[in-house]
């Protein structure tokens, strides 16, 4: 495990090496990268991967080296795909974290940007009814009213599901609500079911709600999936940095990925607003083992993955051109063993 990611460190050195004899260009006055984050005190707080490279200070002192600022986007979860879409067609931010859904249907819009580093196995995706609830099964929830926001990585994953049972997001009448307007629609009873992330815990430690399925009993594709994306623009200029952000994104996420760091990482995700108690439920009876949900996907995977989510997005009418979206995620595959 530890030669796949030295491998791909070293496959992500070759494309932006060659990318650095094309491009030379003034060290930049700042990094921006953008990331959902929990606010606490009125200053943002970061966990997962972001967390770490904050932690381990290491990005930031080569940053610091070449006279570059490092600066982290803190954006509410509700908004963030329109801001980081904004973000990247302006150029106010450089990089960002986002879905692969979101950057499917953002590619296909026409917003610049390349994909950097690859998430890896991803987060857990829950279907959770009120507490009170007789629904046992998706098959009991037909026709009735349902929470999902549309457009976001758990979409894709939920509509597998459904697939996998025979149904279709038409079988249900859909109310298009982020998670937590949705946990909180489930805990007042307005939703008959809510497709929620590991907040869904939270709902039942409150006893407002129950989880009658999760992604845990699916595919292990069918799970949301978030990936390092950068600007057409900052990533052409600068390869040297984007190198920098790429390595240091790497080295944090083999670092969590070791077991012996397991109960550090629970404590460093818990400050941005995740009860630890929930994080590690989240990750409890998970099919994929821990070093290999953060291992970036191979290339392999990750064209099939990004294959499968534009003929769903064009399917669904949330793009219209599959080929316009293609162009930003394929170039990136280079990157990856």
């Amino acid at each position: 495990m530890r030669n796949f990611w030295h491998r791909s460190l070293i496959a992500l050195f070759g494309l932006l090496a060659s990318s650095a004899a094309l491009a030379e260009s003034a060290a930049p006055a700042s990094v921006k990268i953008a990331i959902v984050a929990y606010t606490q005190g009125g200053k943002p707080v970061f966990g997962g991967i972001a967390g770490r490279v904050i932690e381990e200070g290491w990005l930031q002192a080569q940053l610091r080296e070449r006279g570059v600022k490092l600066e982290w986007i803190a954006l509410p979860h509700a908004g963030a795909g329109p801001q980081i879409n904004e973000g990247f067609s302006n150029n106010s931010l450089d990089f960002a974290v986002r879905g692969d859904l979101p950057s499917v249907i953002a590619g296909a819009g026409g917003v610049p940007g390349k994909l950097i580093v690859p998430g890896g196995s991803g987060n857990n995706v829950y279907l959770v009814v009120p507490k009170g609830s007789s629904a046992k099964t998706i098959d009991d929830l037909k026709g009735k009213r349902l929470a999902l926001h549309r457009g976001r990585p758990w979409e894709f994953a939920f509509s597998n599901f459904l697939a996998s049972k025979g149904l279709k997001l038409d079988d249900f009448k859909i109310a298009n609500l982020n998670p937590q307007v949705g946990a909180a629609a489930v805990s007042a009873g307005k939703v008959d079911a809510a497709v929620l992330l590991s907040e869904a815990y939270a709902l039942e430690d409150k006893g407002v709600g129950k989880i009658i399925w999760s992604t845990k009993q699916g595919n292990n594709d069918w799970r949301l999936i978030s990936d390092l994306w950068g600007t057409d623009s900052f990533v052409q200029q600068h390869p040297d940095i984007t190198q920098l952000l790429a390595t240091a994104w790497v080295k944090a996420a083999w670092w969590i990925s070791q077991p012996q760091n397991q109960d550090a990482y629970y404590q460093l995700s818990s400050r941005a607003g995740t009860a630890e108690s929930v994080l590690r439920r989240d990750d409890q009876n998970d099919p994929v083992a821990w070093k290999e949900r953060w291992a970036p996907k191979s290339d392999a995977q990750l064209k099939a993955h990004y294959q499968a989510l534009t003929a769903y997005a064009l399917a669904n009418h949330l793009i219209r051109d599959a080929m316009t979206s293609a162009r930003h995620w394929l170039p990136a595959l280079p990157t990856r063993l």
